[in-house]
């Protein structure tokens, strides 16, 4: 639609406009030319203000448009501030969510077929880290010293061989030895991680004279 200011009067009001000339012309002053005056001079003012304000408006919409360009860039800048802000403070800190599963070795006592870990048993094929000193989820494993100097999450070596060398697997009775994934936020160490959450996804369980080698998820949650 065209903007009003700057239309053209409509069909009628030429007419009536050319007609009241003609009139003025063979008659001279017409009669209640007082409130078409007062008329044109209202249509004219509003007009003209009514000019000033598209004017106006086309102005603020170029402005608009482009802060809003300019926003969306900056935008842009804040998110890769942001990104790079917590990249940097992950890699000084040493931790990650994990996209994908971080896989890690446990050993487990065995006992009334259960698994026990060094605190708690395993209540099935998973274990959601929680903060023994601090308590709560949020955040774990901590990684500012917070609840000690070991820290809290799930553990799980890089390799098997330190699990051997720093337990006493002979004196322990019944063992499994299993590969977990390790997923959520993900503490690297020198010899292995801590994590939010764990899942055994194999096991290798020595009970007595029995041995249980699996890799199936109903057979480790039983």
């Amino acid at each position: 639609m065209q903007p009003i200011a700057n239309r053209d009067p409509g069909t009628r009001l030429r007419e009536l406009r050319k007609t009241a000339r003609q009139y003025r012309e063979r008659y001279g002053r017409l009669t209640g030319s007082v409130d078409f005056d007062r008329a044109e001079s209202a249509m004219a003012v509003r007009t003209s203000r009514l000019r000033r304000l598209q004017d106006e408006a086309a102005r603020i919409k170029t402005e608009i448009d482009s802060m809003s360009s300019e926003v969306i860039r900056i935008e842009k800048w804040v998110e890769f501030c942001l990104e790079d802000m917590i990249a940097r403070t992950k890699e000084e800190h040493a931790e990650g969510w994990s996209p994908q599963p971080v896989l890690g070795f446990r050993l487990w006592v065995v006992h009334d077929d259960a698994l026990y870990g060094v605190k708690m048993p395993w209540p099935g094929r998973a274990l959601v880290a929680s903060c023994l000193s601090r308590g709560g989820s949020e955040e774990i494993p901590h990684t500012d010293g917070r609840c000690g100097r070991l820290g809290c999450g799930v553990y799980a070596a890089k390799s098997v061989d330190p699990l051997y060398t720093g337990f006493d697997v002979e004196g322990a009775g019944n063992v499994a030895l299993g590969l977990v994934a390790l997923t959520g936020k993900v503490v690297e160490h020198d010899s292995g991680y801590r994590a939010a959450v764990a899942t055994v996804v194999a096991l290798g369980a020595a009970m007595g004279d029995r041995l249980l080698l699996t890799n199936h998820p109903g057979q480790i949650e039983a």
